[in-house]
């Protein structure tokens, strides 16, 4: 096949001067009255259009509670819950390099678990939140604009959910059956814990 090297001199040379690199990781942590802003916010919400409005204090209070991304919350289905042993099937889990058929089990907190099951049944419908992420996202940045909260996006809500388990005292590993990161490495970067969280003190 022709290949212009000289596309590959420029790429090397771009990293050689550091202008290209990869992206810095995110560590940005909603502190506790931001999701209290947040929570208000939503329940305003909810009072003046109850049946139209997704709940999004449950979606925002399971995403720290299961470590799910919003995408993956709208795929949790009735059917791949298993109550009695705390654990759920997530369809399509993300991975580096498997974009579909990547089906895991996952470990539920007693808060995650508590959230599900108050959520309502409708008929003909398996999902346990029946949304779309692009509208969870959509609600996610109205909210945080009216609230006034900077840089805080709902993917923030799995990094809190991962540092919180850590700072209740879990190992990587017992983490990592809640989370379903792949890599222990990638968990690492979530053990900067608040030291006046932590149970081991």
């Amino acid at each position: 096949m022709p290949v212009n090297l000289n596309e590959f001199e420029a790429a090397k040379l771009l990293r050689s001067k550091g202008l290209i690199g990869k992206s810095k990781p995110r560590d940005r942590r909603p502190v506790s009255a931001e999701i209290e802003q947040l929570r208000a916010y939503f329940q305003r919400s909810q009072k003046i259009r109850p049946s139209a409005i997704i709940p999004m204090e449950d979606i925002m209070d399971s995403a720290i509670a299961s470590s799910r991304r919003q995408e993956e919350i709208t795929r949790l289905t009735w059917d791949d819950l298993d109550e009695q042993a705390m654990t759920c099937w997530v369809r399509d889990a993300k991975h580096p390099r498997e974009k579909w058929g990547n089906h895991k089990r996952f470990q539920l907190t007693r808060e995650a678990m508590a959230i599900i099951q108050r959520q309502p049944k409708a008929q003909k419908e398996s999902r346990i939140f029946p949304y779309t992420g692009k509208s969870i996202g959509s609600r996610w940045r109205a909210a945080t604009a009216a609230c006034g909260i900077e840089d805080l996006r709902f993917h923030g809500l799995r990094h809190e959910a991962t540092s919180r388990l850590f700072e209740a005292g879990y190992e990587i590993v017992e983490v990592q059956q809640f989370t379903l990161h792949e890599s222990w490495d990638v968990l690492k970067r979530y053990t900067h814990l608040r030291p006046e969280n932590s149970v081991l003190k």
